[in-house]
């Protein structure tokens, strides 16, 4: 049996979306674009789809668009808002690399990118980032949760703070991370842009969504038979649509109560490191439940996520999108202590997840910190 613990990487999919997916696939498989009465009804289903999305999220049905998951979201948000280079970008330092990067592509085409620091926990640094907003700011980029740390930013005080400076500032954030971990109302958030994918919250990979707000105007950034309002043509992922819908509001009802049990789950494996040296927690405030963050002094994270897979363990190092990089950006922009930059591991909960499992995670990483701090000793 394996007892996972990187649900922030993916999860697995519910039993009954997966058998619903598949009927989009087989019984029900035709195109929604098409002009047949049977291509017709699955038309229906996908606006039906969109309403209860925007409903279980505080939006409106035309506000939700959907795209292949979080980084098509992220990249459509960024770049479709940005129609010229007259003006600055601000962004901060700990975003996940689906951002970061898009905003490494701005800088090589000319832009003004202004990055905002953090705080030693991945809080986004408030005063620093609104600091970066003056006049000329044409976006600003500021994701919900830390997807490393687990650090839950203030979305609707930073979104204020930014239209205070300039109204006319589009206002983005990542909540990948966000949707279905802690409690989300986009109308009460503010932002103009609000991302999320599927495959987070027991859906299926391929499918996501970017939230834009009545008024915002974007480019389209993919073109073609004029999907998705213009914005995203291609073909609709009806099954994956349809079961997102059912997906978002199932993960929206059990934040609450997952957020209890997975405390819980942090107190066990606490206690159970009590007679470890050498380890910290990243994050112990305004944290997602979900994500528990550590550290451990001059020990390769990797090293630890490999010992625990001998008994059908398997953790995180950090975000899957940048697993090949040896020490991590979020590392680096926390400011991490350099005995503890390679020594990290991401446990991340999911409803599937056991108290019996998590004292198992608990037992076998404490003994296999001390086996190896007993192996650097000689």
């Amino acid at each position: 049996m394996i007892h996972y613990f990187d649900n922030c990487a993916t999860t697995r999919v519910d039993d009954d979306l997966a058998e619903l997916i598949a009927q989009y696939h087989t019984t029900k498989y035709y195109n929604p674009s098409a002009r047949s009465s049977f291509s017709l009804q699955i038309a229906n289903d996908v606006s039906a789809a969109r309403e209860k999305i925007a409903k279980s999220l505080g939006a409106n049905a035309q506000e939700i668009l959907f795209t292949s998951g979080g980084t098509e979201a992220n990249n459509l948000a960024i770049f479709g808002s940005l129609r010229s280079k007259r003006g600055n970008v601000v962004v901060t330092a700990s975003e996940h690399s689906a951002v970061y990067n898009t905003i490494t592509e701005l800088v090589g085409r000319g832009y003004d990118v202004r990055y905002a620091n953090v705080l030693q926990d991945g809080h986004i640094n408030v005063d620093d980032f609104v600091s970066k907003v003056d006049g000329d700011t044409l976006l600003a980029c500021f994701m919900h949760v830390n997807n490393e740390t687990g650090a839950v930013n203030d979305v609707r005080k930073i979104n204020a703070l930014v239209k205070s400076k300039n109204p006319k500032t589009v206002t983005f954030s990542d909540g990948v991370q966000a949707v279905g971990k802690v409690p989300v109302n986009l109308r009460n958030l503010g932002v103009d842009m609000y991302s999320f994918a599927g495959h987070k919250i027991h859906c299926s990979k391929g499918i996501g969504c970017l939230y834009v707000k009545s008024g915002v105007r974007l480019v389209p950034t993919v073109f073609g038979g004029g999907q998705e309002k213009g914005l995203r043509s291609g073909t609709e992922y009806v099954g994956g649509i349809v079961a997102l819908s059912v997906a978002v509001p199932r993960a929206q009802s059990l934040v609450a109560d997952n957020a209890v049990k997975y405390d819980t789950y942090k107190k066990i494996i606490r206690k159970a490191l009590q007679s470890v040296p050498d380890w910290q927690e990243n994050c112990l405030n305004d944290v997602s439940a979900a994500i528990m963050s550590l550290a451990f002094a001059d020990i390769k994270g990797e090293v630890l996520l490999h010992m625990l897979e001998q008994y059908d363990i398997i953790v995180g190092t950090g975000s899957a999108c940048s697993s090949k990089n040896k020490v991590s950006r979020i590392a680096k922009a926390i400011g991490l202590n350099s005995r503890y930059t390679e020594g990290i591991l991401r446990i991340s909960f999911s409803k599937y997840n056991t108290q019996e499992e998590v004292e198992l995670l608990g037992e076998k990483l404490s003994e296999c910190v001390l086996q190896l701090r007993k192996t650097m000793l000689g």
